[in-house]
């Protein structure tokens, strides 16, 4: 079994002169459930397209279960299932027309598991696509990818539209795939809460670049948000502190502990008034802010 699910290395693309994405090094632990976070237009999705040959890079190489792209891209599709808004099940008219065609294209499909998705996520064999609600037709995209085999799920946005009742019985389900140990999800999402419980491994993304990557509990753990104060005239740059707001002569630092230990601080000429942990939401608002800070949006 491979280490790692996937690889991306020095992947770049860019979109004309207003999007650039990369160049991105990301490995996706065999074993995983990993999550791509950042606001609308950081990349997510424009990342996990290429991961299933829905456009290339222009630079950098791919590799997706042990396989590199373009090159293995049908024994790739085969072996992953991909669920997105933007995938649109309406020619094939009925929910059970679309399993039905589904279903031919892969040996691992399982008859019993579909029947049982349908029953657990509320459709109908006979419901016309059409007129599904938009929740629904992501939980049959959803289903046609659960009831298979596969041992890679590649997931954009897979409970958007969805309420709360639904989003638990989703990630119910995300978590039963995940019991078999080979199996791997990568997701994007902004629901971040459920991210926060849910995922194992995340990246941050802003602007098509990486802003940290890690283990969920790990960079949580890592920053933190601290107020500080000058201690005297011997205040200097910290490295790994990046200012997010000043007021007088007080300021608040999101502070990165594996590059400045919190002691840092008082040997730089900070007096340290607070430190507060972050929940997921505030440290992908704090890291976009001190990134934006940091470098003003240019042409790519």
């Amino acid at each position: 079994m491979s280490a790692a699910a996937i690889t991306l290395q020095g992947v770049r693309r860019s979109f004309g002169e207003h999007f650039s994405l990369g160049p991105l090094d990301l490995t996706v632990p065999t074993g995983a459930i990993y999550a791509l976070i950042g606001p609308n237009g950081a990349g997510k999705s424009t990342t996990l397209n290429m991961l299933v040959g829905a456009g290339r890079p222009g630079r950098g190489r791919i590799e997706v279960l042990g396989l590199s792209l373009p090159e293995h891209e049908v024994q790739i599709k085969r072996r992953t299932g991909f669920v997105s808004p933007e995938l649109d099940y309406r020619p094939w008219r009925s929910v059970g027309r679309a399993i039905d065609f589904v279903r031919g294209f892969y040996p691992d499909w399982s008859d019993e598991r579909a029947e049982e998705l349908l029953s657990r996520f509320g459709l109908h064999r006979s419901e016309r696509i059409a007129a599904l609600s938009f929740g629904a037709r992501i939980k049959l995209a959803l289903l046609l990818c659960l009831a298979r085999d596969c041992e890679l799920l590649v997931l954009d946005e897979p409970t958007v539209g969805l309420d709360a009742v639904s989003r638990r019985l989703v990630f119910t389900e995300l978590l039963r795939f995940m019991q078999a140990p080979e199996r791997t999800i990568l997701i994007s999402s902004h629901q971040l809460s459920d991210v926060e419980r849910f995922a194992d491994h995340l990246a941050v993304l802003n602007r098509g670049h990486v802003l940290a990557v890690g283990r969920t509990d790990e960079l949580l753990e890592r920053y933190r948000l601290v107020e500080v104060c000058p201690a005297g005239s011997r205040r200097q740059r910290v490295n790994g502190a990046a200012v997010l707001q000043e007021s007088g002569e007080r300021a608040q630092l999101l502070l990165d502990t594996q590059v400045a230990p919190m002691s840092s601080l008082g040997e730089t000429g900070f007096e340290v008034i607070g430190s507060t942990a972050l929940t997921l939401e505030e440290l992908l608002l704090a890291l976009i802010k001190a990134d934006e800070a940091a470098h003003p949006w240019r042409p790519a």
